[in-house]
C-alpha cells in the first residue's frame, strides 16, 4: 500500500479534499487524523522528536486497512501554522522524511492575492481580535512569532520538499475550483492510483469563509469569547459560542447582496504588492511550468 502525505497549505481547499476526495468511496485511506498528527508529528520538541512512534502507528494503520485504497495522511498543519509564520514548516518536512521516505507528497497553494485575506478572516473564526492593520503587521515583540508573509513564498518549501522526497506533486486552489476532475485525474497520475469522477454534491465548497464586511463585528463577539486566541476574556460568554457564529453565518448569507465591501482584499493588494512576484516565478519553474499560474501576483 503506497502513502501519500497531504501537507496542505492552508484555505487551499483543503477541507474539501478531506472530506470530499480522501474518503474510502474515493479509494483512500486516512491512517492519521489532525490531533494524531499533531501529537505525533508537530508537537514534540526538538530535541526529543523520534520518528519511531509516529512510523510504528502508520504501519499499524496500513495493516488493517484494505490493500487496494491509496493510504494518506492529510493534515494542513503540516504546512505551518500561518497565523505563526510557518515557523515549523521546515523542521515538519524533515521528520516527515524521517517518517516515511517513500512517501508521495501533495502540495495545494492559492494566489496569495486572495489566500491572505482567506487566512485572515480564518484567524477571526478561530477567536482572533486583531484588525487586518495588526494581524499582517505581525508580532511587535522580539522573539513571540506572528504573521509572516515570507511563509507564503511557497517556492523555498516545495523546494525542500523536492530536495527530500522522489515523488512531490502541486496543486492549486484555483485549478480545484475551476476544473476539480481534471485536477484530480492529474493527481490519480501522480499517486498512481485511480480516482472515481465526483458526482455534484462532492464538488459543493465546504467551510466557506464569512465575508469581510463582517469583520469588525466577528472581531467584537470574539472580545467575548474564551479561545486559544483569547484565552481570558473580560467576559466569556462561552468557549464555542456556536450559537453566535451560526446567526452570524446565517444573517450574512441573506445579506449577502449587500456586504459587497472588501477591506482586506484592499489592504492586501496595496501592502503586499509585488512581495511575492519573483517566488512566484520560481514556483512556476521547479514545477516544470505546468500549473497555471495567472492569478499569482
Amino acid at each position: 500500500m503506497s502513502l501519500a502525505i497531504h501537507i496542505g497549505y492552508h484555505k487551499t481547499a483543503t477541507t474539501w479534499l478531506q472530506k470530499r476526495v480522501f474518503t474510502p468511496q474515493m479509494g483512500f485511506a486516512t491512517l492519521l487524523d489532525h490531533g494524531e498528527v499533531d501529537r505525533l508529528i508537530i508537537k514534540p520538541h526538538d530535541l526529543y522528536f523520534e520518528p519511531k512512534p509516529a512510523r510504528e502507528a502508520l504501519q499499524i494503520q496500513q495493516q488493517i486497512k484494505l490493500s487496494n485504497t491509496c493510504a494518506i495522511v492529510s493534515s494542513e498543519t503540516l504546512s505551518g501554522h500561518p497565523f505563526y509564520g510557518g515557523q515549523q514548516s521546515a523542521a515538519i518536512a524533515r521528520r516527515l522524511r524521517d517518517i516515511a521516505p517513500d512517501a508521495r507528497i501533495l502540495i495545494t497553494v492559492r494566489s496569495q492575492e486572495t489566500m491572505l485575506p482567506s487566512v485572515y478572516m480564518q484567524y477571526l473564526q478561530r477567536g482572533g481580535t486583531l484588525s487586518h492593520q495588526a494581524f499582517f503587521a505581525g508580532s511587535g515583540g522580539y522573539g513571540y512569532p506572528g504573521f509572516e508573509p515570507t511563509h507564503f513564498c511557497y517556492d523555498r518549501l516545495i523546494s525542500l520538499y523536492q530536495s527530500l522526497f522522489n515523488t512531490v506533486h502541486v496543486m492549486t486552489y484555483e485549478q480545484l475550483a475551476a476544473a476539480p476532475d481534471q485536477t484530480l485525474s492529474q493527481l490519480s497520475a501522480a499517486l498512481s492510483h485511480p480516482i472515481p469522477a465526483l458526482d455534484k454534491t462532492e464538488g459543493e465548497r465546504v467551510s466557506a469563509s464569512l465575508p469581510q464586511a463582517v469583520a469588525p463585528l466577528l472581531r467584537r463577539i470574539n472580545h467575548a469569547r474564551k479561545s486559544t486566541l483569547n484565552p481570558s476574556p473580560a467576559i466569556a460568554l462561552s468557549r464555542e459560542p456556536g450559537w453566535m457564529y451560526r446567526a452570524l453565518a446565517a444573517g450574512a448569507e441573506l445579506a449577502h447582496p449587500l456586504l459587497t465591501a472588501r477591506p482586506v482584499d484592499a489592504y492586501v493588494k496595496a501592502h503586499f504588492n509585488g512581495m511575492f512576484t519573483d517566488s512566484n516565478q520560481r514556483l512556476n519553474q521547479i514545477t516544470g511550468r505546468q500549473l497555471d499560474l495567472s492569478a499569482y501576483p
